[in-house]
């Protein structure tokens, strides 16, 4: 019972220290991290339909005041007026140099959770009404070109790749998307 007791002191006392001395509550408060937020807007296109048609993103993440990472909880729509698709995500951004002063390229990885309204695709040159809806869980991956403007705020062009996969019985493939995002630093 000693070994185990002290093996949980050991553990929680580790554990304490480490929240203590890396706290990104604590952190926002002494400006060694910041919050950020971030709107994108621009196209996709679905895999199965092969249709491009507006996309868009908002997030809110947080961010170490040097702004080599991010994580970021995400929100995203996609509507080609035959699938309806509402994204929901956490991202992890990572600067390729580790140093980005004024402009750099990133990349990006996350997971997603998936909610469909799938109304008809396009399959072989012929359309399928489908008239289902399903959710399901799948990866992200993307890479992007930020420009800082100022110490808070920056516009990046990024290019992200979803794997939907099956919903609802159909293989939907993936999810392309190109936006402009718009990003400000708190």
């Amino acid at each position: 019972m000693k070994k185990i007791l002290f093996a949980f002191a050991l553990m929680y006392s580790a554990t304490a220290a480490a929240v203590e001395w890396n706290n990104p509550f604590v952190g926002i408060c002494t400006g060694e991290y910041r919050v950020i937020t971030t709107l994108g807007l621009g196209d996709a296109r679905l895999q199965i339909n092969d249709d491009r048609d507006a996309f868009g993103y908002a997030s809110v993440g947080i961010t170490p005041s040097v702004g080599v990472w991010q994580v970021e909880f995400r929100y995203s729509n996609f509507d080609d007026n035959q699938v309806d698709v509402d994204q929901y995500g956490v991202n992890f951004k990572v600067d390729f140099s580790l140093a980005c002063d004024v402009q750099c390229l990133y990349w990006m990885v996350g997971w997603n959770y998936g909610d469909f309204d799938i109304g008809t695709v396009e399959r072989h040159d012929t359309l399928i009404v489908v008239n289902d809806s399903g959710d399901d869980n799948y990866w992200n991956a993307g890479v992007g070109y930020r420009y800082n403007w100022t110490r808070d705020f920056d516009t990046s062009l990024e290019y992200n790749y979803n794997d939907v996969g099956r919903v609802a019985d159909v293989d939907l493939g993936h999810l392309r998307s190109l936006t402009l995002n718009f990003a400000y630093r708190f």
